[in-house]
């Protein structure tokens, strides 16, 4: 048998983890370039690099929507940070923030922001990240963060992350949306955000056809960064105890915290249906054989009930009742039992008939 693991789902789902992600907040209104350190609260630039912060209460060439690189209204609200994703000899740009909280690992998460390519860029380019690190980054560089740059700087992060992309991020008038979803490895506090890869490696479209070969600038706004909880990642033929469905004594309805917990199985099976879920109800020692057989059947019973309630096919849900006969705590405490009453489930392929 698989070795049973706790599922820990968050408590807000909807909350942003990223601070300041539509850069509102600000210390001081911008007035020089190569202010975002300064200006932007919680956001900073881990390299040398010169990022850039925008907002509209400047009279400077930092104002929106008119700026040193060309026009553009905020996504949402009043401002916008501003860096190169490409420019010559490997020069980039890149923004950093802690995260509201570190990020659990084996868990799903979304993360999602808002470009748009500045009107004064020589090209687009298809390529940008996401790195996480347990700690802030302060690479003493211009130049890419390169996987060895980034190894060499003696904090653990993650590899760089691509967004995915259908085409190059060619639109001067018009916010993108892009995204990409990832499970935590358990140790990421802060974000990074930029390209990841050098000149070579980058694919670039130059705008002018006469110079395909020349390295030109690609200046891009960036807006509304959010990264949010999406549930455990579960894995085929694994046993997960449901977190939250320990029941009370002599019962078998579900806890509020319990439907959340489902809510989070149920969204995960929406995601990949090749997947079906077998439910395993448990009791505790106290109570006939018989009865307990009726109880733990019921526990499973109904989380199986509130799955279908979700929406989730009855062909892809079955559930059996154990009783007593398999406990995680085989002491007689109250503890113990309180454990034991609780439902598993394992997902396996689902095979269509």
């Amino acid at each position: 048998m698989s070795l049973a693991v706790m599922i820990h789902a968050a408590q807000i789902h909807a909350q942003n983890l990223v601070q300041n992600g539509g850069f509102e907040d600000f210390a001081t209104c911008p007035v020089k370039m190569s202010n975002l350190n300064r200006d932007a609260e919680y956001w900073n630039a881990p390299t040398l690099g010169t990022t850039d912060y925008f907002n509209q209460c400047s009279r400077t060439k930092l104002g929106i929507p008119l700026n040193f690189k060309g026009k553009q209204e905020a996504f949402e609200g009043s401002a916008y940070a501003g860096l190169y994703l490409f420019a010559p000899k490997d020069y980039r740009e890149y923004i950093q923030v802690a995260l509201k909280e570190t990020l659990q690992k084996g868990h799903r998460y979304e993360l999602s922001l808002y470009l748009s390519l500045s009107e004064k860029s020589d090209g687009a380019v298809k390529d940008i990240g996401a790195v996480l690190s347990e700690k802030a980054l302060s690479v003493h560089t211009k130049r890419q963060l390169s996987h060895t740059a980034l190894a060499s700087n003696g904090i653990k992060t993650t590899h760089a992350k691509q967004f995915q992309s259908i085409g190059y991020y060619d639109d001067k008038s018009k916010w993108m949306q892009i995204s990409l979803e990832f499970v935590a490895k358990g140790f990421e506090a802060n974000l990074i955000l930029g390209n990841f890869k050098s000149n070579h490696s980058t694919d670039y479209l130059h705008f002018n056809e006469e110079l395909p070969g020349t390295e030109g600038y690609s200046y891009y706004y960036v807006d509304d960064v959010s990264l949010k909880y999406l549930g455990p990642e579960y894995r085929p033929n694994e046993i997960y105890v449901l977190d939250h469905v320990n029941f009370n004594f002599d019962r078998f309805d579900l806890q509020p915290k319990a439907k959340q917990s489902l809510q989070d199985v149920y969204e995960y099976l929406k995601k990949h249906p090749n997947l079906k879920v077998s439910i395993s109800g448990h009791t505790d020692d106290l109570g006939s054989e018989d009865y307990n057989d009726v109880l733990s059947r019921q526990r499973a019973q109904s989380v199986a009930r509130y799955l279908m309630t979700l929406g989730l096919e009855k062909e892809r849900i079955s559930s059996k009742g154990y009783g007593n006969q398999i406990p995680l705590d085989t002491t007689l405490t109250e503890k113990a039992r309180r454990k034991n009453r609780r439902v598993e489930f394992v997902m396996t392929e689902f095979v269509d008939e």
